[in-house]
């Protein structure tokens, strides 16, 4: 996502290149290629179980990433401003999904009960939710608790058995009612691996390290006998997707501490909520204005033409939401 995740912008000190570059590359594959290639018939070939573990890893990463923004929230939040830090995901976060909900009601891509639960924020629990917009609904979600997390970090075993209680009940929530969105169980020790993350140096010897990524290519041996294209509503891929993401996480943090990406990666980052929270309807309506009937033309059309508006109308918005909420008259963050 975007800096919008910890309720800052671009001038923030506490912007990390590494952060950037994890946040761009995975947003490429998920708007450039996993959903990209929605919008042809030529290509059927990125449904396979490489790319399926793939993008739960990508996924999981954004969450991750999500929760170690949140996390880095000080002290403070426990004595007396959880109002501001829900205020602050409110404008940054919150309002931007809202208006990209009706955007992807008025491109028919999902329907008003779907929206009405996504914007109320049950759709997760009474699936099915909104298309595609059921990433953003249940990232609210995580941070409606996180000022618990936060606070609690520092306990370890509190800690521990606060995130285990939370995907009990909703495990026992599942069995009771079949209702629930099985990704949320899938993604939440992510978001609150990011929090706990967050409250302290990384680990970066070399024997952490390499455990680290013997842990991720073990955690994906129980996905090898799972239908692959179920994995994201499979408990089994769970270890993944939290391994995954926080061996990738720490990895690219130290590698990239002395990093000088292309520009053009810092400026994806910046835009990130907004490609992700735009892309469908842009994607659907450059579709409509104009789309090549040579199947041969169509992936080009997609990559180079459209994908390339995606990112820059996504960068303005983000720039000019940013600009909207900094007015000093407004003090809206």
């Amino acid at each position: 996502m975007t800096d919008a995740e910890d309720g800052t912008h671009a001038a923030l000190p506490m912007r990390e290149v590494p952060i950037d570059v994890m946040r761009a590359v995975s947003m490429l594959y998920i708007v450039g290629f996993w959903h990209l290639l929605d919008y042809t018939k030529v290509a059927r070939w990125h449904y396979n179980p490489v790319t399926y573990r793939l993008t739960v890893g990508a996924l999981s990463l954004f969450v991750l990433i999500a929760g170690f923004l949140t996390g880095r929230q000080d002290g403070s939040l426990a004595r007396g401003e959880i109002w501001k830090f829900y205020e602050t995901r409110f404008w940054r976060i919150y309002l931007p999904f809202v208006i990209a909900s009706g955007l992807f009601l008025a491109a028919g891509m999902s329907d008003a009960l779907g929206i009405v639960k996504g914007i109320t924020l049950v759709a997760m629990l009474l699936a099915p939710p909104p298309f595609t917009l059921w990433f953003v609904s249940m990232i609210v979600l995580f941070y409606l608790i996180a000022p618990l997390l936060i606070r609690l970090r520092g306990n370890e075993v509190g800690f521990i058995g606060l995130c285990t209680a939370i995907v009990g009940a909703m495990i026992l929530y599942q069995a009771e009612t079949k209702r629930i969105d099985m990704r949320l169980i899938l993604y939440f020790p992510c978001f609150a691996a990011g929090t706990f993350l967050a409250a302290g140096p990384l680990p970066s010897s070399t024997l952490s390290l390499i455990g680290l990524q013997l842990l991720a290519a073990l955690s994906l041996v129980p996905t090898l006998a799972r239908p692959s294209g179920r994995l994201e509503g499979d408990l089994w891929a769970a270890p993944w997707a939290l391994f995954g993401s926080i061996a990738v996480f720490v990895v690219v943090m130290r590698a990239g501490r002395n990093l000088k990406p292309p520009a053009i990666l810092t400026q994806i980052s910046e835009a990130s909520f907004f490609m992700y929270l735009l892309h469908r309807p842009l994607y659907l309506w450059m579709q409509f204005v104009w789309f090549p009937s040579a199947q041969k033309e169509q992936v080009p059309y997609l990559l180079f033409v459209c994908l390339p508006i995606i990112g820059i109308l996504a960068w303005l918005c983000q720039r000019a939401y940013t600009g909207f909420l900094q007015r000093p008259s407004g003090a809206l963050t």
